[in-house]
Formats: C-alpha cells, sequence, structure tokens
C-alpha cells in the first residue's frame, strides 16, 4: 500500500515516514516548496510533492495514486507566529481539500486519519479536572485560533464519514514530546514563571514573582508547581513512539471509521515525581511553590482507543527522560529530531 503523509517532515511526520518505510509501505509526503526539514528522511527512498494545502490542485496531486492518508500538515503555535487566516486556510480549508481529493479519488482511499489535538478543549479551570477525560466529557469551545481550527477539522471529518461514506478516523493527540524534549518542557522551567508573574501586580502575584525571582538568583531551575491547596499539578502527555503504535493499530481498523480518539501516554504524571527524578539525573535543583492560577491537572480515559484499535502505550515519563539524556549524549537516534 501506498501512504501520503502531509506534514511529513515534522517532528511527527517525519518519524512515521522513517518507521512506515521500514516496514514496507510506499510513501509520498506533501512538502512545502524549499522544505529545508526534508533532510531529515534523505536515504529513504520517498516521493515527494511541493505544494501547499491550501491549493486543491496541489493536495489533488499529492493524493493521486495513493491507498492510506496521515493528514498532520497544519499551522499550530509552536510553528507560528500564523494569522487567523493562515489558521482557517492550512488547518481548515487544507482538511476540507484533503477530505474532498479524497472523496474524488479514483482508487478508493482506504483510510484517512486525521491529526487533531487536545487543544480543542478547555482544560483549566479553577480546580482542575479529577475525571480522567473521555473524547465526549469536555465541550469544544476553545477560542485560540489553533485549537478552533481542529474543532472545524473534526466537524468535518465527521460530516465526510456520515454524508460522503468516507472511511475516516481522528486522532487526538495530547501534548507532544519528541527526541530530548521532555528536559525543556516550559512547565518544568522556573523561569517560566518567573516571566510569567513578573506581570502580575496584585499582593499575592508580587509576593510569589519575588519568591521565584529569589529562588532562580539562587540557581534552582526546575519548578515543583503546586496549586493553593499544596495539590501537585498533573499532566498527560504522549511521545512520538507511543503516536507510532497508535498509527500502526489505528490503520485500516473499521471499528475507528467516524470517530475521534484521545491519544496519550500509558499514564499521566504528577510535577512532585517528575521534576524530582529530572532533578536527580540532570544535577539541576528545584523549588517547590504553590502557584496562584489555574493548575495544571488532568488525566485521559484511553478506553476508546485501547477497545477500537487496541491501543496500548507502553513507555514510562521516567524512560522518556532517560532517552532524552541520551539523546543529548549523541548515544540515542530511534526518534528524527524535531530540527536538523
Amino acid at each position: 500500500m501506498k501512504i501520503l503523509i502531509t506534514g511529513i517532515t515534522g517532528r511527527v511526520g517525519a518519524n512515521l515516514a522513517r518507521n512506515f518505510k521500514r516496514a514496507g509501505f510506499d510513501i509520498k509526503g506533501l512538502i512545502w516548496s524549499g522544505d529545508s526539514q526534508k533532510e531529515k528522511l534523505s536515504g529513504l527512498d520517498i516521493e515527494f510533492v511541493e505544494g501547499d494545502l491550501a491549493n486543491m490542485e496541489d493536495v489533488r496531486t499529492a493524493v493521486h495514486g495513493v491507498d492510506i492518508i496521515f493528514h498532520l500538515g497544519a499551522a499550530f503555535q509552536a510553528g507560528g507566529p500564523f494569522s487567523s487566516e493562515q489558521y482557517f486556510d492550512i488547518n481548515v480549508k487544507g482538511t476540507f481539500n484533503i477530505l474532498e481529493s479524497s472523496c474524488e479519488s479514483k482508487i478508493p482511499i482506504k483510510h484517512l486519519i486525521i491529526t487533531s489535538t487536545d487543544a480543542t478543549m478547555a482544560k483549566y479551570p479553577e480546580k482542575g479536572i479529577l475525571e480522567p477525560i473521555s473524547e465526549n466529557s469536555l465541550p469544544l469551545s476553545t477560542t485560540d485560533w489553533y485549537g478552533y481550527s481542529k474543532i472545524l477539522c473534526e466537524h468535518l471529518a465527521n460530516r465526510y464519514y456520515r454524508h460522503k461514506n468516507l472511511n475516516v478516523s481522528v486522532l487526538r493527540f495530547a501534548n507532544v514530546w519528541g527526541a530530548g524534549e521532555v528536559l525543556d518542557f516550559n512547565q518544568f522551567q522556573l523561569k517560566t514563571f518567573v516571566n510569567m508573574f513578573k506581570e502580575r501586580k496584585d499582593e499575592i502575584g508580587v509576593k510569589i514573582y519575588e519568591k521565584l525571582k529569589n529562588e532562580f538568583s539562587s540557581g534552582c531551575r526546575l519548578i515543583v508547581a503546586r496549586d493553593m491547596d499544596g495539590r501537585s499539578w498533573k499532566k498527560h502527555n504522549v511521545e512520538i513512539r507511543d503516536i507510532i503504535h497508535a498509527y500502526k493499530c489505528i490503520i485500516n481498523e473499521k471499528k475507528s471509521f467516524g470517530n475521534t480518539y484521545q491519544i496519550a501516554s500509558k499514564e499521566p504524571f504528577t510535577w512532585d515525581v517528575l521534576v524530582p527524578y529530572i532533578s536527580k539525573k540532570t544535577g539541576d535543583s528545584y523549588t517547590t511553590v504553590e502557584l496562584p492560577m489555574n493548575p495544571t491537572f488532568y488525566e485521559y480515559d484511553l478506553s476508546s482507543a485501547y477497545n477500537d484499535f487496541g491501543y496500548t502505550p507502553t513507555l514510562s515519563v521516567f524512560q522518556m527522560v532517560d532517552d532524552s539524556i541520551k539523546f543529548r549524549n549523541g548515544t540515542f537516534n530511534e526518534i528524527v529530531p524535531t530540527t536538523i
């Protein structure tokens, strides 16, 4: 079978291309003209098509002759800044073009898998979220343009499944970590909160800023974030290798057609467990601070992905840290780096 990957030079797309190529699939990639990140995939026999997701003719050319589509190409926060018009053209119109071209294809598309994000959901209420989040337990109500554009993409996918009988599924990623990225996650970095609270003018905000600034000046670089009741923050992420596992499991799985699935690691983590582990491994000291702000506190229910296509992520956050250190030392190459 031949697979089209949009966003093929991104941190997820490049890793999917390498893994599925090694598994014996023919790979085709849609890339921007002059994309320097194409070098990530040098040495692999991949057919590249230069084009723009917002251009229907370019997308038709890319879709021609393929059996499976992994649609990852998108404008997102880390790659910007993007304007609201660009979010709409690249994400919404681009997804529309992929869906339309799939329906027009002379070779019936066996499976189209569209990438979405947990940025579609409002995950930061005042007290956090106590119950595991399923695919339908939170309203899709984000007002950020990236998240909102992905809501529209999910709705488009649902429409084409129901009214065009297109075999389409949606994978909604949790926060993604690539090669070495767990060590630099901004919410583990004390400096992130120093800069954040520097703008606070209320009495408690100023007090916390002074504490954070003094800790940073004394040499602390990491933070165990707690809410004002002393509860450690909690988060659920996903790493590249578990995402690859999800794609391998879902491909051509009929139960998944027409559905959206949350993809995350096998378990969430809390700051009070993971940050001390990172500190021990890296030698960076940490402090513990109760922060007067809505906390990060949630985890995902992955039972739908397990029941429908056998998604069983295996990586622990501790292994992610250990492998990130190996990556920094040049002794880990299982993941294609985000940039070259």
